[in-house]
């Protein structure tokens, strides 16, 4: 089947001996990607197809003898090429390993893992014959070994015709990659090392599930969801760089989510904080997307120049986006009516209001901020009256926060010339901060 018509991948390969006997399940690999599988058929003839371990052996007679048969069964033999360090393995380790098995005087392997894909195997629950299990225990990390296993410990008496012959002796070289604890099973403890597979695993499910609550109009539903996965990735401890840049790349498309959903239920100052969040991982500025939703979400709170400045630099990002040039002439409107409502407040001195769901949003943000524990700060754009600002400093005082107001300088204030600049020009504008400890700013 050529690539083009591909739509699935297998999670994994089948598993010969559960085939002819207890039947094997397919997982299929729902995010595979067809580029994917383009770019490495485009470079078939670059490199060779894979990293075959060891070599043919024509005698296993003769082989045998230069083996030493290992403690736990008189069925295997082994020769370490390499030597490998550490821990002794346990049922309580999860190991990669990749492999190259021989039929005797068989040039070509029967079976493979390249070293560049190999094998992750769960020692206390896996599908591995009982010679492999065998050999693989007595390797230490970074080991490279080749096993001589009697048919009676693989493919038994009658092997599996036409392609494993009746009682078929093999020789497997085994090189032990890497050596992890096995993650429990059950609740997450997300103060235990090398819990961040299940928590990868875990946050995609609540991800799909998200993705489909947001689809059936469900935002609330959604937003719980991307929520509850935004703080396992928080909490959970990363091993290494590489788990770092997986949980970043979840927590960003977790975010955007939850602007676009913030929107959706008119809850801007929620929209503005995950904003800031994405600011922080890089991913603002450089996204039409989010600059679109974060213009939204600061036209709604009448941040009408912040509004602008994302949004000119969303339309140059991707020029001739209908949706786009509809919310800048939507957010030029709005601009124009408060500037004359301004005028007009002005002239009859009319004392200013608070509503009731601005009262209720405030609230919301600022008790979620506090039950928050992977948060210390959120920062909102100053763009509101003196009554509302005073309102945000007794939800703070009542909750036991800290609230302060970061007031630019003269030079802050003066006007950016291009969009270019909207970045520096949003840091310093003025703009509230709501803290768990006091921070030496200034206070209003």
């Amino acid at each position: 089947m050529s690539a083009d018509k591909l739509s699935f991948m297998l999670e994994s390969g089948l598993d010969l001996r559960e085939v002819v006997t207890t039947g094997s399940i397919l997982q299929i690999n729902q995010e595979f990607d067809e580029d994917d599988l383009k770019a490495e058929e485009n470079n078939d003839d670059l490199a060779p197809q894979v990293d075959i371990l060891g070599q043919a052996v024509s005698n296993f007679a003769a082989f045998s003898e230069k083996l030493e048969t290992i403690k736990e069964t008189e069925h295997v033999k082994k020769k370490i090429i390499v030597e490998g360090g550490g821990l002794p393995l346990h049922d309580g380790c999860t190991v990669f390993i990749a492999y190259s098995g021989y039929w005797e005087n068989q040039q070509e392997p029967f079976d493979l893992v390249p070293l560049k894909k190999p094998m992750e195997v769960d020692l206390s629950d896996n599908g591995l014959l009982p010679g492999l299990q065998f050999a693989i225990k007595t390797m230490l990390v970074g080991e490279t070994s080749v096993f001589l296993c009697s048919y009676k410990v693989m493919y038994g008496e009658m092997g599996v015709p036409p392609r494993i012959k009746p009682k078929a002796d093999c020789v497997f070289y085994i090189k032990l990659i890497k050596s992890t604890l096995t993650p429990k099973q059950g609740k997450i403890n997300f103060s235990e090392s090398n819990m961040f597979q299940r928590v990868n695993h875990e946050v995609k499910m609540l991800t799909v599930s998200g993705t489909s609550l947001f689809k059936t109009n469900n935002y609330y539903g959604a937003i719980q969801l991307f929520k509850r996965a935004v703080n396992m990735l928080h909490r959970c401890r990363l091993a290494d760089e590489q788990e770092e840049a997986v949980q970043e790349k979840l927590l960003k498309k977790l975010y955007i989510n939850l602007v676009v959903c913030y929107n959706k239920v008119n809850k801007p100052l929620f929209a503005c904080t995950a904003c800031n969040e994405l600011n922080r991982l890089g991913s603002l500025w450089n996204n039409p997307k989010v600059l679109f939703q974060n213009a939204k979400s600061l036209r709604m709170i009448k941040s009408y120049p912040e509004a602008q400045i994302r949004l000119k630099k969303a339309m140059k990002l991707q020029p001739g986006n209908k949706e786009m040039e509809a919310e800048y002439a939507l957010l030029m409107k709005q601009w124009q009516d408060s500037d004359e409502t301004k005028k007009h407040i002005e002239l009859v001195q009319l004392p200013a209001s608070i509503t009731d769901e601005f009262k209720r949003e405030v609230d919301d943000l600022i008790k979620n901020f506090k039950s928050n524990n992977e948060e210390s700060k959120i920062t909102i754009p100053s763009c509101f009256n003196s009554d509302e600002i005073a309102y945000f400093k007794e939800v703070c005082i009542r909750e036991n926060l800290f609230f302060n107001k970061h007031l630019s300088t003269d030079n802050d204030s003066k006007p950016k010339e291009n969009a270019e600049a909207s970045e520096a020009c949003s840091e310093s504008s003025d703009y509230l901060c709501v803290t768990k400890d006091q921070e030496k700013v200034n206070i209003v």
